[in-house]
């Protein structure tokens, strides 16, 4: 369900002292939203109107607050949830930052730690600012060569976490306030996107220049390039050539604003709502609100340890809490589900397995949808022992209300019969005829009865049996029958106990054969799942993987071609080893690992090796299928 909150809240809280703070109030809207989220951070120097940029986004007039005086009147980032208006069953989490370079706050780390935490929530940075990108506005960003000191992708060290970044950080957009200068370059027209790459491009030292001061510069630009492999660029005319307007932004109509920006906002927003992918939590798992306030609070809490952020620990410590919630929940619904859905006791074993059946499929697939990173199959094999669990107490409960039923029918039909026993009426010449029509009745009068279960042969077996003894008791004791009746008698009654343990055998062999059944199956369905999601999780890395390659292509190129060939050379080994992570992601060896995990759950439930040897065939008939 969509959420539309009617004003902003304040997500973290920037402090007096300088530390920051997850808000409960923020995090308890956000961990109702079971929605995947897209988020839309925007950074900048403080009084360049990031508000008024976020407020369009947002549909809305007002909202985050505008302030028309020197003073930042945002503190910390705010936060507003929002339904996306272009992506159906989506939620637009907007997230307005503190300004940086506040002289009054005169804290550098502090608003290092809001921008470190606005790329890393973000599926989509927007840096505002205002005038023209110079060395001045480069010289802002300072913070993106910084990141790599307080952010770590993986929990280990590695040598190539800058690299890393590409893949994790979000697109790029810078919007540029007030500009007034042509597109032009050479005296020919340029688009944004040009003026942007021109703007980043590697600067060669001139003579007069400080060669340091350029090598500085040149590495901000560099950490834009490679850790932001999607950039784009969107520059606006002034809103209003009056100060009393520019003061009045959120009051004023849209007829007293330029045409000119308010359609150049129009595309900004535009571009925004098509290209904004949502929120990852790693490269192929979406973060739902829920887990964008857990993201908010983990990261938080390590940025203000004064420990480099590991995107990795982050990821896991909420892949635990996920992974529980996805065994909790699917073992919930199949338990809802089969309360709800079922009418007990079930009249065959097929109407108790089809509904289970129906059930457990989809509690695999709200399990296999919200688990992540299981690596070990752990979570997996827990969610089926709850399956196994839940499906042998609603086995066990199906058989027993069939058994209470027909126990109380039978009680019921042989009323009489009972009474003629206890008053000794069978104990008379003839009663033994008597008891045999009576019985005869009886089990006619039963079989008659709709809705016994499962247990209806087994229940009348058993009242049959418990009634063989008395039977012969009152033939040997009537008088109106011969010797050889009675031996006649006694040899069919003995005769028919056989048949009757020969059926409860037949049945019991039934019973372990079905069981087998519903093992393989079990087995079958949890396997291909599992493999369903891994083969779907590898191609996803794949087509990433080929996108960040097409970006580190670019990156070579564009060095090359200015002649910084340290740098190219750089990209080329960062290419190489690329390819050879897509190579391996081609290679099929996971499969193997897979299934052998698999199997060892499957021993660990004690399942015959024909069930072990099925779980293989079925792995090897996915891979041919998928080949």
């Amino acid at each position: 369900m969509s959420i539309r909150m009617e004003a902003p809240v304040c997500l973290i809280e920037n402090r007096e002292d300088g530390t920051l703070q997850v808000n409960p109030v923020a995090a308890s809207i956000l961990s109702s939203i079971e929605q995947p989220v897209v988020v839309v951070g925007i950074v900048g120097m403080y009084r360049t109107g990031k508000s008024y940029l976020m407020n369009k986004l947002a549909k809305a007039h007002r909202g985050f607050e505008l302030g028309a005086t020197v003073e930042s009147k945002t503190k910390g980032i705010w936060m507003w949830c929002v339904p996306h208006p272009t992506k159906e069953s989506h939620t637009l989490v907007l997230l307005d930052t503190e300004g940086l370079g506040d002289v009054k706050k005169g804290d550098k780390r502090n608003d290092l730690n809001i921008f470190c935490l606005s790329v890393i929530l973000s599926s989509a940075l927007v840096y505002n600012s205002k005038g023209t990108i110079d060395e001045d506005a480069i010289e802002k960003l300072r913070f993106v060569s910084e990141l790599a000191d307080f952010i770590k992708v993986k929990s280990k060290d590695n040598e190539d976490e800058e690299d890393e970044f590409s893949r994790h950080f979000p697109i790029f957009i810078w919007a540029v306030r007030d500009f007034i200068l042509k597109l032009e370059s050479d005296g020919k027209k340029i688009t944004e996107d040009d003026y942007l790459e021109s703007a980043l491009a590697p600067q060669k030292t001139k003579v007069v220049q400080n060669p340091k001061r350029v090598e500085e510069r040149n590495h901000c630009r560099g950490c834009i390039r490679m850790y932001f492999k999607n950039r784009k660029c969107f520059v606006f005319d002034p809103p209003s050539g009056r100060s009393d307007v520019l003061q009045r932004m959120d009051e004023v109509s849209e007829k007293e604003i330029s045409p000119t920006f308010l359609a150049q906002a129009e595309k900004f927003c535009t571009y925004i709502y098509e290209n904004s992918e949502v929120k990852y939590l790693d490269q192929i798992h979406e973060a739902t609100g829920k887990m964008l306030g857990e993201l908010a609070t983990l990261y938080t809490n390590a940025i203000m340890s004064s420990k480099a952020t590991s995107m990795e620990n982050v990821v896991m410590s909420i892949s635990q809490i996920e992974n529980e919630a996805a065994v909790r929940e699917a073992t919930e619904h199949y338990e809802k589900m089969m309360k709800e859905r079922g009418r007990f006791p079930t009249e065959t074993d097929k109407e108790f397995t089809d509904l289970s059946i129906e059930c457990e499929k989809e509690a695999l697939q709200i399990f296999m949808k919200k688990s992540f990173k299981d690596s070990e199959l752990s979570f997996q094999k827990q969610y089926m022992e709850n399956m196994e669990l839940k499906k042998h107490e609603f086995s066990e409960m199906n058989k027993m209300k069939s058994l209470k039923y027909c126990e109380e029918l039978l009680r019921k039909h042989s009323k009489d019969h009972e009474e003629a026993i206890r008053q000794g009426l069978y104990c008379t010449p003839g009663g033994y005829q008597k008891f045999q029509e009576d019985m005869g009745q009886i089990v006619e009068r039963y079989n008659k009865e709709p809705g016994k279960g499962l247990q209806a042969e087994s229940a009348l077996q058993d009242f049959i049996m418990t009634k063989e003894t008395l039977k012969i008791s009152i033939m040997k004791a009537d008088k109106t029958l011969t010797e050889q009746q009675k031996k006649d008698e006694e040899n069919k009654s003995c005769r028919k106990m056989e048949e009757l343990e020969k059926k409860i055998k037949e049945l019991k062999l039934s019973q372990e054969s079905k069981k087998a059944e519903d093992e393989k199956r079990t087995a079958d369905m949890n396997c291909t799942a599992m493999l369903e999601k891994k083969w779907s999780e590898n191609v996803m890395l794949q087509e990433k993987l080929n996108l960040v390659m097409q970006a580190k292509e670019r990156e070579q190129g564009l060095y090359t071609s200015q002649g910084f060939y340290e740098e190219a050379d750089m990209y080329c080994q960062q290419l190489k080893d690329l390819k050879g992570e897509a190579e391996n992601l081609k290679e099929t060896s996971w499969v193997d690992s897979a299934v052998d995990m698999f199997c060892g759950i499957a021993q660990f439930f004690s399942w015959q090796g024909a069930v072990v040897a099925g779980v293989v065939r079925t792995a090897h008939g996915f891979f041919k299928k998928k080949a």
